[in-house]
């Protein structure tokens, strides 16, 4: 099994594939795709040549940081500690273009103890997302 990983400018067919399948038809989100896709860093992962999981970058105004977002996984993919060495890649690609900075993520509840796992904290700002209960994590690089 070989675990690679590339950035891209603009969003690529694989992740909107990725995100559709994991957010649109695992978890009934509506409101997938937004303007955030055209201005972000698009990180996939592959095992060997498919593309398992992705996850964005985009810069917050309002949290005066960048953001790692639409974060997931393929269902057969899970568990298996693919989604750290996707963190580890997305938070090291955030250091080479931007320095040692704060990040932030907005996890789905039921993600946070993954979030967790890999060292953000979670704040006491909780929001619904789609009516899905969502809360603020960070952490700084």
């Amino acid at each position: 099994m070989k675990i690679t990983f590339k950035a891209y400018g603009k969003l690529p067919l694989e992740a909107k594939y990725i995100r559709n399948t994991v957010f649109v038809l695992e978890q009934g989100f509506v409101d997938e795709f937004d303007e955030n896709d055209e201005k972000a860093i698009h990180i996939l992962m592959f095992y060997d040549t498919k593309a398992i999981g992705t996850a964005r970058i985009i810069y917050s105004a309002e949290h005066n940081c960048y953001m790692i977002g639409r974060f997931a996984v393929l269902k057969e993919y899970r568990n298996k500690k693919l989604g750290q060495k996707m963190m580890r890649f997305t938070e090291e690609e955030i250091v080479r273009r931007f320095g040692h900075i704060f990040v932030g993520v907005s996890s789905q509840e039921q993600a946070s103890e993954f979030y967790k796992k890999v060292g953000f904290s979670c704040t006491n700002e909780r929001y619904l997302d789609q009516d899905c209960p969502h809360v603020f994590m960070s952490k700084r690089l």
